[in-house]
């Protein structure tokens, strides 16, 4: 098994960060490390929007980087700490 190509992997993850930090209509800290992005947004947002914020996710990531060499992993938790999930970018079908 060959290792994953840094090359692509890290500005795929920190240019959809940066676009999740941009795009999103939402107070919440986004931070990138490798193939994982951590989003921490107000509790509410988890319980009330959760499903909405994904979807903006999913299609900013499509849109913008619709030829993806690498899946991401992407975690949602509340600033409490109380809720955290995790979910995937999945690499583009070859």
């Amino acid at each position: 098994m060959t290792p994953p190509d840094l090359s692509q992997l890290d500005p795929l993850t920190t240019g959809v960060a940066r676009l999740i930090k941009s795009e999103l209509a939402t107070d919440g800290v986004v931070n990138a490390v490798a193939n994982q992005i951590d989003i921490s947004v107000s509790h509410f947002e988890v319980e009330h929007r959760l499903g909405s914020l994904l979807q903006q996710i999913y299609q900013v990531a499509d849109q913008h980087f619709p030829m993806r060499k690498e899946h991401l992993s992407l975690t949602v938790r509340d600033a409490g700490g109380h809720y955290e999930n995790t979910f995937k970018i999945w690499k583009s079908a070859t």
